[in-house]
């Protein structure tokens, strides 16, 4: 168990955020990104989700995941399209390819998987190594919503399959700033249940001045964040942070 996504969990993510879904992030990274010369780092990149469309888009874009069967997926979407990108095994903590990146972007929350303080930071000097000098970070990063009751069963079909995904529990850390969920995947077929498995899903929450101070003392300068994908300075309503910064 851990953050990490199994196979049930993958499979999920993929049926729920399927490739050519958007919440306003794909339009805004891919407007983000224009102009661009360079390679791009998606650390976390998932099942594609982000990193397809920018490449469908021209952006010269790589990715990681210390997901294997997150992985297995992307590369699936990408080989259905014709598409063949560099895609890597890794962790945000650990993966550094030093000077190589013009930009580095995190998108969807991924930042949140991360728990702790040092573990940020760690990962935030991976990006740091990984640029270019005067490359640019683009960090998307959740409002935290600390709800704490068990939340309703959901469903998803394809095909003679079935996956449901039950939170069984959800526990608030006010010293550490975490919510941990457990979560249960199960997978059934005309009424038979096929496999099941846990998940321990725990992130961290922060806010926009705790992240501006670490993205400072990583290494990062020209800080500037916007809500919801607007171009606005965030407000007491915003559901989540975009935040850019360039190394220095």
């Amino acid at each position: 168990m851990g953050w990490g996504y199994g196979t049930l969990a993958s499979e999920v993510y993929d049926l729920d955020k399927p490739i050519g879904s958007s919440f306003g992030d794909v339009e805004y990274y891919r407007d983000a990104l224009d102009g661009i010369a360079g390679r791009v780092l998606e650390p976390a990149v998932g099942t594609g989700r982000i990193l397809i469309p920018l490449l469908e888009a021209g952006v010269e874009v790589e990715g990681y995941d210390s997901s294997p069967e997150m992985l297995a997926i992307c590369r699936a979407h990408c080989a259905e399209r014709g598409l063949d990108p560099v895609l890597r095994d890794g962790d945000m903590t650990s993966f550094v390819e030093e000077q190589r990146y013009a930009a580095v972007i995190v998108p969807t929350g991924s930042i949140t998987l991360l728990t702790g303080r040092q573990a940020l930071v760690d990962a935030l000097g991976c990006f740091r190594d990984c640029l270019a000098p005067g490359g640019r970070l683009i960090v998307d990063v959740p409002a935290a919503q600390l709800l704490v009751e068990p939340e309703a069963m959901r469903s998803w079909s394809s095909g003679d399959r079935v996956w449901t995904l039950e939170t069984m529990q959800v526990e608030y850390d006010r010293a550490a700033n975490q919510t941990l969920r457990w979560l249960r995947y199960e997978k059934w077929r005309d009424g038979a249940l096929e496999s099941t498995e846990l998940q321990l899903f725990r992130l961290q929450h922060w806010s926009i001045t705790e992240f501006q101070a670490l993205l400072d003392q990583c290494g990062f300068s020209e800080p500037e964040v916007i809500g919801d994908y607007t171009l606005r300075p965030p407000g007491g309503d915003t559901d989540g942070w975009t935040f850019h910064a360039v190394r220095g």
